[in-house]
């Protein structure tokens, strides 16, 4: 067995753009990352990311990137205020491993350093929203990772 190449985790930059968008659209998940072109998709990832740099306080985009610098995967946390609980709390709203990538804890070791902000940062707690249908939800990947699924919660969404 062929052991994982080592993996960087680091905060994305904006010349990670083309990386995470290309990462998206291999997936094969997303309307607009097969309607656009690549350049569109880049672009559009790219203003999110210089967004993020001048206002790191609200969020947090993490990249796992090989030695050759390509990003396998990334994942996206988020800084709440929660009155209820007098704190904070982070909110993982995406995290994505290239299919290549999988199984070798790319995925874990993306979390651990979402969480491991979270706890910098004196969050309370740290949540995410998993599809039931996705191949992480089925393979329970989050419960492995010590995650409780909260069955009396629903989700709502309102598109805008």
């Amino acid at each position: 067995m062929n052991a994982a190449p080592p993996y960087l985790i680091r905060p994305a930059l904006p010349e990670d753009a083309a990386g995470i968008a290309g990462l998206l659209h291999d997936i094969g998940w997303f309307k607009a990352y097969e309607s656009h072109s690549t350049s569109q998709n880049t672009e559009a990832v790219k203003a999110l990311l210089d967004e993020l740099q001048a206002g790191p306080e609200r969020s947090l985009m993490l990249v796992a990137q090989d030695a050759q610098q390509h990003i396998h995967g990334y994942c996206a946390v988020h800084w709440l205020p929660v009155a209820v609980l007098q704190g904070w709390e982070a909110y993982v709203s995406e995290l994505f491993v290239a299919e290549a990538a999988r199984g070798a804890g790319l995925g874990q070791q993306l979390l651990d350093a979402a969480t491991q902000a979270a706890r910098e940062r004196h969050c309370i707690r740290i949540w995410l929203v998993n599809n039931r249908e996705r191949p992480s939800y089925v393979r329970g990947f989050y419960s492995r990772q010590g995650w409780s699924e909260q069955t009396e919660m629903a989700r709502f969404v309102l598109p805008l």
